[in-house]
């Protein structure tokens, strides 16, 4: 029989299958242990439209500074809008982010009554990312989200200021039609 290493060539070949098995649930456990644990939670999870929504999680990966996140819905782009902005799609270096502090944990205050766009009565995702790519690049250990729920305002919306203007216009336009009729029809 034959030696390699010192060891009977037998031996040696019964050693590679246990090295690749080895060496392969290496590999299969590795993206489990490397990818970051997100979570996200929402309060409230149903608001009316223009509330505060407080985020708040966590991520276990070790030495990272922040948190990236976007909202996904009715009329928003697939791909995932940032938090102030809905017509601004995710990624491409838009996002909103939140900062995370020594223990894994981060918060965001979601003000919908200060952002540009629109938000629409129904059910939104706020997605929070590790990486800061939009959701059709994600991988699904790379991501965490929480459904929102928004209902109509409680207030009646004020007027835009537009709007004031028109009818600031037309008022204006039939008080002078009226005061002028009233000129010509005097005696």
């Amino acid at each position: 029989m034959q030696r390699l290493n010192g060891y009977p060539e037998k031996h040696y070949c019964m050693q590679k299958p246990i090295i690749w098995a080895f060496f392969c649930l290496i590999i299969l456990f590795f993206p489990v242990c490397a990818s970051a644990a997100l979570t996200i939670g929402a309060d409230p999870v149903n608001p009316s439209m223009g509330d505060r929504v407080h985020l708040r999680g966590t991520t276990s990966r070790n030495n990272t500074i922040a948190v990236y996140l976007m909202v996904t819905g009715p009329g928003l782009d697939p791909r995932g809008v940032t938090m102030e902005n809905l017509n601004l799609p995710a990624g491409q270096g838009y996002f909103s982010s939140a900062r995370v502090g020594p223990g894994g944990n981060w918060e965001y205050e979601w003000n919908t009554g200060y952002m540009v766009g629109t938000l629409h009565p129904g059910t939104y995702t706020v997605h929070v990312v590790s990486v800061p790519v939009n959701m059709l690049h994600l991988a699904s250990q790379d991501t965490s989200g929480v459904n929102i729920t928004f209902s109509p305002p409680d207030n009646p919306q004020p007027i835009p200021l537009s709007d004031l203007g028109v009818i600031g216009a037309i008022l204006t336009g039939a008080i002078l039609v009226v005061a002028l009729n009233r000129e010509r029809n005097r005696p």
